[in-house]
């Protein structure tokens, strides 16, 4: 305490003891930002949402395994174009059907490589993978990061030990590594603040998967911010949100979707990305095994399932790449 009895204050332990050196900025170049996806910077936190069971995860795969191999994700959807390390930890999937899910991907690769813009042949591609790819299957242990008084556990430093290195990391779902109240403000921020700390401390940026609220996913609601489950403090706290979402019958009709193959289609959209312009809605086609592709508006009708299928087989006839 001071003579008046005001309590002093240590600079030193202060978070406003020693303000930006504006002069210094402005005198020198400014430092590249990295992206290690379109707006999602790292270094920052990222949100992808969507409803229960519309393929969060597979488009998750399909980003580390893009990412980690330096290959096209989806098909074009992100470019990503030097090899990074990547962390996902699948929470709710066993290894089997990570194991599946993985076969589905590779297969769709190189049975299809001209649509999926793959250029990098078989051996190398599996050699990046295995040293680029960290996967994490669900444990019966438990996840939290944050137990349910929002204080940080053991976990936690794991996570950010795992990350060293990474140029992303991925969890999936949200729900399984905090003991808080979705709804509550104050807890998802303590939430966003471990995930943040994450991401600084490693460099990379850390993206959650998270379920879509009810009036998204039944009112075709996808392709906004507030999409989210529970308190908006999530989506207040994140830099970059991805949307994933079902068509409804009308926005089927205006993307030229027959109404027979509407369930083989998603919508993926960006509603938030504080550090790029806004892009349009993508539509994404449901290929055998669940993995997802860019389309175009042609061939969203009967048959071009069907279509896909028959151009697998005379691709792997044509390129010999193995199994």
């Amino acid at each position: 305490m001071s003579e008046k009895g005001q309590t002093t204050i240590n600079s030193k332990a202060s978070p406003f003891g020693k303000p930006l050196d504006i002069h210094a900025l402005l005198t020198a170049p400014p430092p590249p930002l990295h992206h290690v996806l379109p707006g999602l910077l790292a270094g920052t936190v990222g949100m992808l949402a969507g409803p229960g069971g519309v393929g969060k995860t597979m488009l998750e795969l399909q980003i580390a395994v893009g990412l980690a191999t330096g290959t096209p994700v989806c098909g074009g959807l992100f470019e990503c174009a030097d090899a990074a390390p990547v962390v996902m930890v699948a929470a709710e999937e066993d290894v089997n059907v990570l194991t599946h899910r993985l076969h589905a991907i590779v297969h769709a690769l190189y049975a299809q490589r001209a649509r999926f813009g793959l250029q990098i042949e078989s051996k190398p591609f599996l050699v990046r993978l295995q040293n680029n790819l960290r996967l994490f299957a669900g444990t019966t242990a438990g996840l939290l990061l944050l137990d349910r008084d929002g204080r940080s556990t053991a976990t936690l430093k794991a996570l950010g030990d795992a990350a060293e290195s990474a140029q992303l990391v991925i969890i999936d779902p949200l729900r399984q590594f905090h003991g808080g109240d979705e709804n509550d403000s104050a807890s998802m921020n303590r939430v966003v603040l471990a995930l943040r700390q994450v991401a600084r401390q490693s460099g990379a940026a850390v993206v959650f998967a998270h379920h879509a609220n009810k009036a998204a996913t039944f009112s075709g609601q996808g392709d906004v911010a507030g999409a989210a489950r529970g308190s908006s403090a999530l989506t207040d706290g994140v830099r970059w949100q991805l949307n994933l979402s079902k068509p409804t019958k009308e926005q089927a009709q205006q993307r030229g979707i027959a109404e027979d193959a509407r369930g083989r289609y998603l919508l993926l959209d960006i509603p938030k990305a504080n550090y790029s312009p806004p892009r349009g809605t993508v539509t994404l086609e449901r290929l055998p095994g669940g993995v997802l592709a860019g389309c175009s508006p042609q061939g969203h009708g009967r048959g071009a399932h069907e279509r896909a299928g028959k151009s697998e087989v005379q691709q792997l006839q044509l390129t010999g790449d193995e199994q």
